[in-house]
């Protein structure tokens, strides 16, 4: 796990151990809100991909720290923003995460980011239209 997005973190995360860290710690909220920038997720959608509401996110104050596991899940889903615009492109990326997949039983890569497990199936879906299988 290589994270260049300096922009949003200060640093680069260069490993496993580097986002366990980062993730302990907590994500702020300013850096929370950087995130939903460089993802082009709504706070709407993002409040449905973690164990928290809409409404608690907007009560938080910049330097508020989210929990470990909110944290760790938004490390995941810059990582998987990061491949995705490596793959499609920026914008491809971004609209292709709210088009309805065949190799997803018809769901949106979107609604299945609420697990790392649906994240990790959309990370494998990019890695076969890098090497030009149809997904």
């Amino acid at each position: 796990m290589i994270i260049h997005a300096k922009k949003i973190f200060s640093k680069e995360i260069h490993s496993g151990i580097d986002a366990i860290v980062l993730s302990r710690s907590g994500v702020s909220m300013s850096i929370f809100k950087k995130i939903l920038a460089f993802t082009s997720l709504t706070t709407k959608e993002i409040a449905t991909l973690l164990p928290v509401s809409e409404r608690q996110l907007a009560r938080y104050k910049d330097q508020h720290l989210l929990r470990k596991d909110i944290s760790s899940h938004l490390i995941l889903l810059v990582e998987l923003s990061e491949r995705g615009f490596e793959v499609l492109g920026e914008e491809q990326f971004k609209k292709w995460l709210r088009i309805n997949n065949r190799a997803l039983g018809g769901l949106q890569p979107l609604e299945i980011l609420d697990t790392p497990i649906g994240i990790n199936m959309v990370k494998d879906i990019l890695g076969r239209i890098e090497h030009g299988v149809h997904s």
